[in-house]
């Protein structure tokens, strides 16, 4: 976007546009190749519109919805509705459209049986080598008799149509050298261009394709008029949804702005986002993500198969409720989404996208639900203003490059020299080398039965040294470059299935088993030495372990989690310890020794003179007795 030109921004709201800028507003059409180019007049007839003039402007005003029963494509009228509906489905229509979006104009029911019927006795007649060098569609004997006016009645194409067609009625049409039609959709962008007084030559305002329907897209200009035009912009909506990562935003939008007349420019809002409407917006966000790992759990489950994890419980419980939430508020928001003229639609994935067709709310196939044609952040209502005014708000383009085209030599020169034949060939390209790519990409992803029809349909060996061989000098098989990745999968199919040799040596005198440093790999050499036998090789040459079996390292790894279980818990147990004599001590040191208090000694006889004589007496008989 250039930024010679400044134009106040509030000026250029689609729905609100300046008069001027409105009424200086020309469609561009392009060619295939970029080129600009000018529509034919019946067709820019239907697509532009100059200044608006008052009577036009009340004639948008009033304007009513046709009952009428015609073909304006074939200027014909019909009595009933099904006759209508018949016509449309008819050969004859059909051409006449196609004639019609050509430029050129429709031919009478009468001339079409004639060409029909003239058609079919040409081919009754000629013969089949004649008639395999013509063209057998309609369209081209209709345009070979009119030119020729050999058909009485039939209106001459050449003469009938505008001056500036010329004598070919079909050059302003279509690109010569692409065949491509000459349109205001041959951007390849996701803009339209419109030329303009208001900015400077060599730039055009542009419009996401998007914000059009099927159909008024046809004739963008009449529909920024209808857009302008309308009495009340408060009936007009649209709504916005985006939904990602377990973050979900909606929105209905209203088409008129709101008032910001006084309002001060924030530093994290334009004032265009200010004067966003939304008559009803609606944000929440469920934990169905796993921070840094990316993707929902159920495309996780689907890859990888489904995980018993708390966590990933959770993830799976917190979809449903999005799905639920979203189709909650769908529910809620059904009379504005009825009357929405657009329905913008972010979804990361296609499980997102059908939240929204399976709700029953909308079918696939309904034109109202759009894409945003440019990239967006986290959904948030900030971020839906934000992509409403990218939508809606005229942007200043530059002009597209055409597309260079190479001239015929350049072509046939390199058609030359792709037809020499190449002698270096030989040398450069090696089939061992396409085999070691191959393979080891095979190796590497551990798809073992491809890679054993891959070998039978090229018939490799399993000890196949791979190539070159100062690239894989450290790993000179299949079976070393398993080792030395920690492929323990391929190692066990390799030794077990494929029965590789595990004492083929690199050159640095190493066995397969020696390059790996991975308990699990060891082990798997160690299952395919236990499945293949003693007999199988020498084994000490290729320095594996003992045999052990599958039952044998299932135990030797549950013995090992349960002593690392073990020396961790013992390891916290000490830690608790530690930090509770460590408790213990601070308090300690907060508290000081403190001093100890003084217990005084009674002694009996002064105990006994606190008592009265009876005490006493009995006293004196309790301890005889005890002596006693």
């Amino acid at each position: 976007m250039s930024t010679q030109t400044k134009l106040d921004k509030n000026r250029l709201y689609v729905y609100d546009l300046d008069e001027k800028i409105l009424n200086s507003l020309k469609l561009v059409a392009f060619d295939g190749l970029l080129n600009e180019a000018e529509l034919p007049k019946s067709i820019e007839d239907l697509t532009t519109s100059s200044t608006i003039s008052e009577k036009d402007l009340q004639q948008l005003k009033n304007k009513q919805v046709s009952t009428s029963l015609n073909c304006s494509a074939c200027q014909v009228s019909f009595e009933k509705l099904d006759d209508e509906r018949t016509h449309f489905k008819s050969d004859f229509h059909t051409y006449n459209l196609k004639k019609t979006l050509k430029g050129s104009l429709p031919i009478s029911l009468e001339n079409f049986h004639v060409i029909t019927e003239k058609k079919n006795n040409q081919s009754a007649h000629e013969d089949d080598s004649s008639s395999s060098d013509e063209d057998n569609s309609i369209e081209d004997d209709v345009d070979i008799v009119t030119k020729n006016n050999t058909i009485t009645n039939t209106p001459n194409l050449e003469t009938d149509s505008d001056d500036e067609f010329g004598s070919q009625p079909f050059t302003h049409n279509y690109n010569s050298e692409t065949d491509v039609p000459i349109s205001h959709l041959n951007t390849r962008s996701a803009e339209i261009y419109f030329k303009s007084n208001q900015i400077s030559d060599g730039q055009y305002f542009g419009i996401y394709k998007n914000l059009f329907s099927k159909q008024s897209l046809l004739k963008p200009m009449q529909e920024l008029i209808d857009w302008n035009t309308s009495i009340d912009q408060t009936t007009s909506i649209s709504a916005l949804f985006m939904v990602g990562g377990g973050h979900f935003a909606g929105a209905i939008a209203s088409h008129q702005r709101a008032n910001i007349k006084g309002n001060i420019r924030k530093h994290d809002i334009s004032l265009q986002e200010q004067a966003v409407r939304f008559i009803e917006h609606k944000t929440f966000h469920r934990y169905t993500t796993r921070r840094k790992q990316g993707g929902s759990q159920s495309a996780m489950d689907n890859a990888k198969g489904k995980a018993n994890s708390a966590g990933s419980t959770l993830r799976r419980y917190n979809e449903a409720a999005l799905k639920a939430d979203i189709s909650n508020l769908l529910v809620e928001w059904k009379p504005y989404l009825e009357k929405c003229d657009n329905i913008f639609i972010r979804a990361r994935s296609s499980q997102d996208r059908r939240i929204f067709t399976e709700s029953g709310f909308f079918q696939k196939d309904d034109d109202r639900l759009k894409s945003f044609p440019f990239t967006t952040s986290r959904p948030t209502v900030g971020e839906l203003k934000r992509a409403w005014c990218e939508l809606t708000y005229l942007k200043i383009l530059n002009k597209p490059k055409p597309i260079e085209v190479r001239e015929n030599t350049d072509l046939l020169k390199k058609s030359t020299q792709q037809n020499k034949p190449k002698k270096e060939t030989k040398e450069t390209l090696d089939p061992g080398c396409e085999h070691t790519v191959n393979l080891i990409n095979l190796v590497k992803k551990a798809r073992a039965p491809l890679l054993i029809s891959y070998m039978k349909k090229n018939k490799i060996d399993i000890n196949f040294i791979l190539k070159p061989e100062s690239l894989y000098a450290n790993t000179p098989t299949m079976l070393h470059y398993a080792s030395q990745n920690n492929i323990k999968q391929m190692v066990n199919i390799l030794l077990s299935n494929m029965k590789a040799d595990p004492c083929i040596k690199n050159l640095s005198g190493k066995p397969p088993y020696d390059l790996t440093k991975s308990i699990t790999t060891q082990r798997a050499f160690q299952i395919a030495r236990y499945n293949l036998g003693e007999d199988y090789t020498s084994w000490e040459e290729s320095h594996i372990g003992e045999p052990l079996s599958r039952e044998a390292v299932e135990e030797l790894v549950k013995k090992e989690e349960k002593e690392k279980d073990a020396e961790v818990t013992s390891a916290i147990e000490e830690e608790l310890k530690s930090l509770k004599k460590q408790r213990e001590h601070e308090l300690e040191s907060k508290r000081g020794k403190g001093n100890t208090l003084g217990i005084a000694t009674i002694t009996q006889e002064q105990n006994l003179n606190s008592l009265s004589e009876d005490q006493r007496r009995k006293t004196n008989e309790r301890t005889k007795s005890q002596s006693r």
